[in-house]
C-alpha cells in the first residue's frame, strides 16, 4: 500500500512537470480609455439625448465595439447612440440616469487575440431646466389639432428674463422620428416668477407618439 502511494504521489509529480501555463496574450497591452459626450446636457423629460463616445482611445489595437448602460433598465450598442430618457411616473420631478459605457478593444499578439475593455461612468441629471423651468405641461386634443398647455418658472433669484421660449418637438416610434416642431416666445419674466404658456400644433393626437419641451432664455442683470 505504502509503495502504491509513493508512485501515484511520483506520477502527479512528473505530470506537473510537463504542464505549461499559456502566456497571457494582453501581457503589457494598455487597455482603452473610454469617454463620451452627451447632447442634451439637461432638459425636461422626456428628452431625446445623443450619447457620442467616438473620443474613446485604444490602447493598443482597435475598439471593436461599444455597450452601453443607460441607467433605466435598457441596453445599446454604437459608438453614437439615441436614447429617450423618460420620467417614471412615481418618481420625483428630476430624476437620475447612471450611464455607463464599455468599450472593448481587440489586439492580435504572438501569442494570440487579446481582448481588453475600458469604462466610462456618468450620471445623468434630467428633469429640470434652467434658468428657464417647466414646472407642469399637458396636451390637450383640439378641433385644429393639439394645444400644449403649461407653466414655466424663472428658477433664478436675481436674473430677470428679457426673453425666453419654450420649444416643443414631436416624435413617433419607432426610431425617434421627428414629425414636427413648434414653440411660444416669452418675454420678461422676474426671479422666481411663474408664467403660462399654450403651445398650438396641426398635428393630431394619434400623429405623435411623444413630446419633448426645451427652454431657451436670455437673461438680464
Amino acid at each position: 500500500m505504502r509503495k502504491w502511494c509513493w508512485a501515484l504521489v511520483g506520477g502527479m509529480l512528473l505530470l506537473s512537470g510537463c504542464v505549461r501555463v499559456a502566456p497571457d496574450p494582453c501581457r503589457g497591452a494598455a487597455p482603452p480609455l473610454a469617454t463620451f459626450r452627451v447632447s442634451a446636457e439637461g432638459g425636461e423629460l422626456p428628452l431625446l439625448v445623443t450619447l457620442d463616445a467616438t473620443d474613446s482611445v485604444p490602447g493598443a489595437g482597435c475598439i471593436v465595439e461599444y455597450l452601453w448602460e443607460f441607467g433605466d433598465g435598457t441596453l445599446g450598442s454604437g459608438a453614437v447612440v439615441h436614447h429617450k430618457f423618460d420620467r417614471d411616473p412615481e418618481g420625483p420631478e428630476e430624476q437620475e440616469f447612471r450611464v455607463v459605457l464599455t468599450v472593448i478593444q481587440e489586439l492580435i499578439t504572438d501569442q494570440g487575440p487579446c481582448r481588453l475593455t475600458g469604462q466610462a461612468v456618468r450620471i445623468l441629471r434630467y428633469g429640470i431646466s434652467r434658468p428657464l423651468n417647466v414646472v407642469r405641461w399637458e396636451v390637450k386634443p383640439t378641433y385644429h389639432g393639439s394645444l400644449i398647455e403649461g407653466l414655466v418658472r424663472n428658477e433664478s433669484a436675481d436674473l430677470r428674463l428679457t426673453h425666453g421660449q419654450v420649444v416643443a418637438r414631436f416624435y413617433r416610434e419607432p426610431g425617434h422620428v421627428l414629425v414636427g416642431q413648434a414653440q411660444r416666445e416669452l418675454w420678461d419674466i422676474r426671479p422666481g416668477e411663474e408664467r403660462l404658456f399654450m403651445i398650438a400644433t396641426y398635428l393630431w393626437p394619434w400623429e405623435f407618439d411623444w413630446v419633448e419641451l426645451r427652454t431657451e432664455a436670455f437673461t438680464a442683470h
